[in-house]
């Protein structure tokens, strides 16, 4: 165990993580971690506004699918990031916030530049962490990255007091850890992806719809693997386009109110929908009353709480949407020569073999 300051404990946790860059601004309250800059390998890009750190950790996250970092000091710094703060959470971006706070002894004390970040922050972030000693910090950003990383991806916020960061106490980095409460779904249920199936071998005008999830999972292949042996065509949300190729012959585009005509006509035509990594926002499916009424639904997300929350599910598939669909093509796999050969033509049971290898 090596005695130091909390502030490098910070410092030396991001590098254990893989930490390259941090987005910031410096202020009182956090100078002892920007101290710390000096004799690490982490690079510091300076923004002129604790928004702008936000929305660039936001959006790191969103391409390197690895957690950004923006750093901000206590109070108006830290209120500064809750805007990007509410963005990541909504669009499921891995995301860290580390802010400085007021001395310990002075938190509740309407003390100079104090913010009640965690209470504020709670909404909109997955969990807030905030150490009150040193040697709690390397756990906390331990599982942070966990939080942020795992399950369905969000931001996490650590508040950092300045004598936590300034003080010095042994420290130990740990391997493992336990969350208690916090168990992140992955993989999927293989009773519920073969009743998906039946669901969609069943119906007359399937289609799936392809939501920002699918994305995040890099279920492409997968997904293009489903579409292309039952000969389904696919729509997306927003927050979904680019996981299927918008000029392949099965791709209709986006639907919503800012979507493709042809994307919404066949979505009011179909009787069955795969929904994959989607949150049924408003602005894709108009009002939630009328969307459900007209189709049955195949809900496929690594979150439980999507699952009915804005839509009825027909048949729930819960865990990540790629290992649901790579399940569900082996599952194919397994079905009678006799009904594919019925129901889809000749060639599609060796379509699925060569499907499965590649998958």
């Amino acid at each position: 165990m090596e005695t130091m300051t909390g502030a490098k404990a910070l410092m030396t946790a991001m590098e254990k993580e893989g930490v390259k860059q941090v987005f910031g601004l410096p202020g009182g309250a956090n100078l002892p971690m920007y101290d710390e800059f000096a004799r690490c390998d982490i690079r510091h890009i300076l923004v002129r506004h604790e928004q702008s750190a936000a929305h660039m950790a936001d959006g790191f996250g969103r391409v390197s699918r690895k957690a950004g970092v923006c750093f901000a000091t206590s109070g108006p710094g830290a209120t500064n990031i809750l805007t990007g703060l509410a963005t990541a959470q909504a669009d499921s971006a891995p995301m860290i916030a580390v802010t400085g706070q007021v001395p310990v002894a002075m938190i509740g004390r309407d003390a100079f530049q104090e913010s009640d970040i965690i209470g504020m922050a709670n909404p909109v972030v997955k969990y807030a962490f905030q150490p009150r000693l040193p040697e709690e910090v390397p756990e906390a950003v331990k599982k942070g990255f966990y939080i942020a990383q795992t399950g369905r991806p969000g931001p996490v916020l650590l508040d950092i007091p300045k004598d936590v960061q300034q003080n010095e106490a042994p420290m130990d980095f740990p391997d493992e850890f336990k969350i208690q409460g916090y168990h992140p779904w992955n993989d999927p249920d293989i009773a519920s992806v073969q009743k998906a199936i039946d669901m969609l071998l069943n119906s007359e005008k399937p289609i799936i719809l392809a939501g920002g999830g699918t994305i995040i999972s890099s279920a492409f292949a997968e997904l293009q693997a489903i579409a292309e042996t039952l000969m389904l065509p696919v729509v997306t949300t927003f927050k979904g386009k680019g996981a299927f190729p918008e000029n392949h012959p099965l791709s209709l585009g986006p639907i919503g109110m800012h979507g493709h005509a042809e994307a919404n006509k066949m979505m009011t035509e179909a009787d069955c929908v795969l929904a994959i990594g989607t949150r049924f926002s408003d602005r894709s499916v108009g009002t939630f009353e009328a969307f459900e009424k007209r189709l049955k639904i195949i809900h496929m997300d690594v979150d439980p709480a999507e699952i009915g929350k804005n839509q009825t599910t027909s048949v729930a598939v819960v865990g990540d949407v790629r290992a649901s669909l790579r399940i569900m093509v082996k599952l194919l796999l397994q079905r009678s020569v006799k009904k594919l050969k019925i129901l889809f033509g000749l060639n599609t049971l060796e379509k699925l073999k060569h499907i499965g290898k590649k998958i």
